[in-house]
């Protein structure tokens, strides 16, 4: 693998690194990091790294090179190419992954993207096209973003963009239905080098996903609208820093900076049962003991 290649696969695995880390976002440190790697390919031969990285359909039938389903989905072609896809995953990833969730987010983008790198290949194997033909970029994962958006959410509105043109407020359900048409349309009416069938299989994949993980979003949907008790956390309370935590958490309106006061609470509070460290996880105080203090309703 060239050195330029190493360097790409770096700063992948450092934005995944940085993401896991649950106060980092996962969307802002894909566009951060699909610009730098593009940033990188601009100084070196970028059809090294593309033979390196780019997933070929060829790759299926040598069975070789397979994590190119991964790492095709960082790497663009041009400028144009990397801003499109970037400013439709900052506009569609960021309200998505705030309503799902960093896991689930991250389940429909990469799932989307290989599924979508599967179907395109798939086509180019029925129709007997060349298999040496280097597909890569994030359109894949990100028509996940819609397909999941127009099964979780089709009556919110979206920013899109038609052409050169930003609208600003466009109903999900209106905006997918022409992403899929689109899609359908340009994939039998066109020769494009843009792979329409890798945009058209996220889709459908992210739709599928949407649809398998929908209890559970709105299952957490009531549990996050549910009213919290935070007296329950009067006795763990047994500081002066404790009690000041307290009324932080109960006083905060801001979401995740009351997270970060809850937990705070956990790793300086004791478990009123049994004295050991505490642990906070989705609205509960964990103690390896067993004993649980929930806070909503």
């Amino acid at each position: 693998m060239e050195p330029a290649s190493l360097l790409v696969v770096a700063i992948i695995v450092i934005s995944l690194i940085i993401a896991a880390l649950r106060r980092f976002e996962l969307t802002p440190l894909l566009v951060l990091g699909n610009l730098a790697i593009f940033f990188v390919t601009l100084f070196v031969n970028k059809w090294e790294v593309f033979g390196d990285l780019a997933f070929q359909p060829a790759d299926l039938e040598n069975g070789t090179g397979l994590y190119t389903l991964f790492t095709s989905m960082f790497i663009h072609y041009n400028f144009a190419h990397v801003i499109g896809n970037m400013l439709f995953l900052f506009f569609l990833g960021t309200p998505l992954e705030s309503r799902i969730g960093k896991r689930r987010f991250a389940l429909v983008y990469f799932s989307a993207g290989i599924v979508g790198s599967l179907f395109a290949a798939a086509y180019y194997f029925a129709l007997g096209l060349n298999l040496d033909v280097y597909m890569l970029g994030a359109s894949g994962a990100i028509s996940g973003a819609v397909g999941t958006l127009l099964a979780l959410y089709p009556r919110d509105e979206i920013p899109m963009f038609v052409g050169p043109i930003f609208l600003p407020r466009v109903p999900v359900w209106l905006a997918a239905l022409s992403w899929f048409l689109l899609s359908v349309l340009l994939v039998f009416l066109t020769s494009s080098n843009v792979s329409w069938q890798a945009h058209l299989g996220g889709f459908m994949a992210g739709l599928a996903i949407g649809m398998l993980i929908g209890q559970g979003v709105e299952v957490e949907r009531k549990r996050e609208e549910a009213p919290r008790d935070y007296s329950r956390l009067e006795a763990m309370a047994t500081t002066p820093q404790l009690r000041n935590a307290l009324e932080h958490i109960r006083d905060e309106r801001q979401k995740d900076v009351r997270k970060v006061w809850l937990e705070y609470f956990a790793e300086h509070a004791t478990c009123p049962t049994c004295g050991g460290k505490m642990k906070y996880r989705n609205d509960r105080f964990l103690c390896q003991c067993g004993n649980e203090v929930e806070i909503w309703h």
